[in-house]
């Protein structure tokens, strides 16, 4: 036989014979995989809420990590202070007789049909459907928060101005007040099942619910109720 020929030959069997050492896993450890799988799996269910499932990537394990086979089932968890979304980690631990941990980064990406100008809305705007439109958006890119309810921004005034496609935030509005400053409102004051009513004069702004300070016409007193609708301010409620 060429001498080329048996190192070739002697070369094959030397790899032939090297390859199981990487494909077996040895039973005494923990899986890799494994564990990626429970964090990914935990991370995923933070969010089954959600019409549309997240995107995550996690970090690669080392391949020369060598933990204890773990002889109960894996848990995941939330390290202090991590997110469920954006750049987080995600710690996996085995809770057996030998218990260990181990933490890996990941990066989760939520998208949702979030709220958008969808004109350029001037300062005090009182929003309608007509303003608003649902755009499709990361939500971890959304520090100043978001709304996916028309109903929470329709009716409700602008605090600032706000440019075309930018995301509408629940801190950008107000609730428009049912009685402003120096309306003149209706005094409602119940006793013993009769109502008695006057007139009197708004000292501040105020939305349905709040309390109110009010000038009562007759009498200047100054006295404290509660706005219902139609400016009205129930006294003692």
């Amino acid at each position: 036989m060429q001498p080329h020929i048996v190192r070739n030959f002697l070369l094959g069997c030397c790899c032939g014979l090297t390859v199981p050492a990487f494909v077996i896993a040895d039973p005494a450890l923990q899986s890799l995989d494994d564990i990626q799988r429970t964090a990914h799996a935990f991370l995923t269910a933070q969010h089954r809420d959600r019409k549309e499932l997240p995107k995550i990537r996690l970090q690669s394990l080392d391949r020369r990590l060598r933990l204890p086979k773990c002889q109960t089932a894996l848990e995941a968890f939330l390290p202090s202070g991590a997110r469920t979304a954006g750049n987080t980690s995600v710690g996996v631990r085995c809770p057996d007789a030998k218990p260990w941990s181990i933490y890996l980064s990941a990066n989760v990406r939520i998208y949702d049909q979030v709220l958008i100008a969808r004109r350029f809305l001037r300062r005090g705007t009182i929003l309608s459907a007509a303003d608003v439109q649902f755009e499709r958006r990361e939500l971890s890119t959304l520090p100043g928060g978001y709304e996916t309810d028309p109903q929470q921004l329709i009716g409700r005034q602008l605090q600032h101005a706000l440019m075309i496609g930018k995301v509408i935030s629940p801190r950008s509005v107000k609730v428009t007040p049912a009685v402003r400053r120096g309306e003149t409102v209706t005094l409602i004051a119940g006793q013993s099942g009769i109502e008695i009513t006057s007139s009197g004069i708004a000292l501040s702004d105020a939305s349905i619910g709040e309390r109110l300070r009010v000038r009562n016409e007759s009498s200047q007193r100054v006295i404290e109720g509660k706005v219902t609708a139609n400016r009205r301010v129930e006294i003692g409620r």
